[in-house]
């Protein structure tokens, strides 16, 4: 897959939507000090909050420690006390004390260029009181409920030889509080013409593949499940239908597909979409609306690269031209002398040498081992050998 998934967090971003539920825990990034281009070199600026992000707190002394000696400063109604004028490469420590909490960064360096933001979480008793209660409750008994794909579920097709590569990229969302078990089971129907289904590492534990049918066991609990599976759709031609139904409902559509040259996507729920580089390859990065559970989603791809079907069709041909050729000649001879018999199955071995030299040269080009005008000549020349080697053994069997 070279680097898809990388790309997949790169390109798609542009069509994500941040919202509470995705920010990452707080605490998990108190006190550390981020480098950042909006602020003016040799300024720290630092953000208090209780608990939440949106929970700023106001009028709070916070304490820069510079050289063993605090700078204090109050906080702005959005909760930040700013120190500018620091010098580069000084070593300094945020600090504050928020209801009797003593709160601390880590000890930094001013930097060069650029300022930094840092953060202090206070603890907030009612954020605490309901992270306790939900842990309680996500070892409840499962209740019945439904579960959606989340906004984050993600389409992802990849060109390969002869075939397309589908990655199902899907988070499971339960948003209650509790576990819960769908009233019917939770299972992927794909394409017939599905090969190699495969569930990949990272995917729940809770996810199974059998056949061309993906089924993830619940019951689920609060948050979100991964599920992550691929399989891969052959094709001859030009173009190409994907149809995979949905067996819950999914929030946003969102896909991203490599393209090769003149490649299309289109799809019935996809509202908007547009061509994104990144790596040096192409992307048709893509967004619809909510689709329901029981809907199937469309995917048409035209004028996809591929190898044209009559270097197969020539080689099966002169194949059979060799067998018949053969009989042909073995019904002519009837008992021909030994001079005769040797000087035939020279030409006989010529022939099948010259027809195996042929169908590697087809191979060469199907794989793109060859350019255009090499195969053109060299195919001509081995057709007019073909030809003389049959004329040969014409002659042989008259005389």
């Amino acid at each position: 897959m070279r680097s898809m998934f990388a790309c997949v967090l790169v390109l798609l971003l542009a069509f994500s939507r941040t919202d509470a539920q995705n920010m990452p825990d707080p605490k998990a990034i108190a006190g550390i000090p981020l480098p950042v281009g909006d602020v003016p070199v040799g300024t720290v600026t630092v953000r208090v909050i209780r608990g939440q992000m949106s929970h700023n707190i106001a009028d709070q002394p916070v304490d820069l420690i510079v050289g063993g000696v605090a700078r204090t400063v109050k906080t702005d109604a959005a909760g930040r006390a700013a120190f500018p004028g620091l010098q580069p490469g000084t070593r300094v420590q945020a600090r504050a004390t928020v209801a009797g909490e003593p709160l601390e960064s880590r000890e930094f360096d001013v930097p060069a260029s650029g300022g930094l933001r840092v953060m202090l979480v206070a603890t907030d008793p009612d954020t605490e009181a309901r992270g306790a209660e939900d842990r309680k409750l996500a070892q409840a008994p499962a209740q019945s409920g439904i579960v959606v794909l989340g906004e984050q579920s993600r389409f992802v097709f990849e060109l390969g030889d002869d075939a397309l590569s589908v990655f199902n990229i899907l988070q499971i969302v339960n948003t209650a509080r509790t576990p819960v078990q769908p009233p019917s089971p939770v299972v992927f129907e794909l394409p017939d013409t599905a090969r190699g289904v495969t569930v990949l590492q990272g995917s729940s534990p809770q996810t199974t593949a059998a056949g061309v049918r993906v089924s993830v066991a619940g019951p689920f609990a609060p948050g979100t499940t991964l599920v992550q599976f691929a399989y891969g759709v052959p094709y001859s031609g030009g173009e190409l239908t994907i149809q995979q139904r949905l067996p819950v409902a999914l929030t946003q559509l969102a896909v991203m597909a490599q393209k090769v040259g003149d490649m299309h996507l289109a799809s019935p729920q996809m509202a908007q979409h547009r061509d994104m580089t990144a790596d040096g390859q192409i992307y048709i990065v893509g967004q619809g609306p909510a689709v329901k559970a029981g809907e199937v989603v469309t995917f048409h791809f035209s004028h996809l690269p591929h190898h044209p079907a009559w270097p197969r069709n020539l080689a099966l041909l002169l194949a059979g031209l060799v067998l018949a050729g053969g009989a042909w000649t073995s019904i002519r001879t009837g008992r021909p002398s030994a001079r005769g018999q040797s000087r035939r199955q020279a030409l006989q071995a010529r022939r099948d040498r010259l027809f195996d030299e042929l169908t590697a040269l087809e191979v060469q080009y199907r794989g793109g081992a060859i350019e255009q005008g090499r195969y053109a000549a060299r195919r001509r020349d081995l057709i007019a050998a073909l030809e003389g080697v049959y004329a040969e053994l014409d002659a042989e069997t008259a005389a």
